[in-house]
């Protein structure tokens, strides 16, 4: 019985079993110094890990080694589930009104008829009765500020986050007036003459002035497209669902929405056909170039990816996008974008907003 118990004694226990002091101090000291050495070890590869990533280049305010982290989920996100999955659904009794959060896009009250849908990268655009040569020339037409309920409220923020760009430029309206405003003729020939140069410069009509900074997505002037009214959207069969909404700042609400599909609209207006196949992306922005997002095409083609018109049974307000926002459940809130004015297909992975500010591009749920 004896022999078997020793063989199952560890080493320590056999040296402490004999009784030998010395050994059992050289044993102890040994093994002292081995844990010494290999937790400096660990804390100072971890040491050297955290300086490396704090020091590695910023790629959208994020660094390189933190970004392969959120590229690789997201390469793992779309390998596993391929962006099929359908949200749940709820019955209209459980849906609440949803909470106004984010302004960027919508400072200004949209005139409504003045709305069109620029719709870019479209196959055989050229033979639509809505084609236009330069849908960036179209004007939208806005009448002050947005009113914005006592709701309203956003947490997100980016480092940095302040009253300059992350150029570290003032925008371009507090540039001109502390309040965005310009009281005077001199101002408005001011900012006009501003807006001029920059365009002149950039060759894009849109010039975004928030934080994120312009996109690199936007248009050229002089890009072709189609413009859409809301009654060529409305052609689109009208469809109904309840779903969560999610933030990424921790709350989600049960909403019921209104629209078309987005799919259904790539399906009446299909993308120019790259190498034999569609492009790989769409790109969507607001009317004023603020804010912007992009998505895989899978995404986009998701049945519940709604371009929406109304919530709760009522039409949407101006706070909460109107007259189009999209609502996309399999994705958190920041990538669904309110007032869209530009949808285009494109073959190379678009500018995002909040990705560029630190965010996943991916932001699948």
């Amino acid at each position: 019985m004896e022999r078997v118990r020793s063989s199952f004694m560890s080493e320590r226990e056999k040296v402490v079993a004999s009784g030998d002091a010395e050994t059992v101090k050289r044993e102890s000291a040994r093994r002292t110094r081995r844990s010494f050495l290999v937790g400096g070890a660990v804390a100072a590869a971890g040491y050297g890990v955290s300086q490396w990533i704090a020091d590695s280049k910023s790629v959208g305010r994020l660094q390189a080694g933190l970004r392969d982290v959120t590229n690789t989920n997201a390469a793992i996100a779309r390998a596993v589930f391929d962006e099929r999955g359908l949200a749940p659904t709820y019955p209209v009794s459980r849906a609440k009104p949803l909470r106004l959060n984010g302004t960027v896009g919508l400072e200004q009250k949209l005139v409504p008829d003045s709305w069109r849908l620029q719709l870019v990268g479209v196959r055989d655009a050229a033979a639509s009765p809505l084609y236009a040569k330069d849908v960036t020339a179209w004007e939208y037409k806005y009448a002050g500020d947005t009113p914005q309920g006592a709701q309203a409220t956003d947490v997100k923020s980016a480092p940095g986050n302040g009253a300059v760009s992350k150029t570290g430029a003032a925008s371009k309206a507090s540039a001109l007036n502390p309040a965005g405003a310009v009281d005077s003729d001199a101002g408005a020939a001011l900012a006009a003459h501003i807006e001029a140069m920059v365009k002149q410069q950039t060759g894009k009509r849109n010039i975004g002035d928030d934080e994120a900074g312009p996109s690199a997505s936007s248009l050229n002037i002089g890009t072709p497209g189609l413009l859409l009214t809301m009654a060529d959207l409305m052609k689109l069969p009208k469809v109904e669902f309840v779903t969560e909404f999610k933030c990424i700042e921790g709350w989600s609400s049960i909403t019921q929405w209104g629209g078309v599909r987005l799919r259904d609209l790539i399906e009446m207006y299909p993308p120019e056909k790259i190498n034999g196949r569609d492009p790989r992306y769409v790109y969507m922005e607001t009317p004023d170039g603020n804010y912007y997002g992009g998505y895989d095409m899978a995404a986009a083609r998701h049945p519940q990816s709604l371009l929406v018109t109304e919530m709760g049974g009522e039409p949407l307000g101006q706070e909460h996008g109107a007259p189009l926002r999209l609502h996309m459940p399999i994705k958190y809130g920041y990538k669904q974008l309110k007032r869209v004015g530009l949808i285009s297909y494109m073959d190379t992975k678009p500018d995002d907003y909040w990705t560029k500010l630190g965010y996943d591009w991916y932001a699948g749920l």
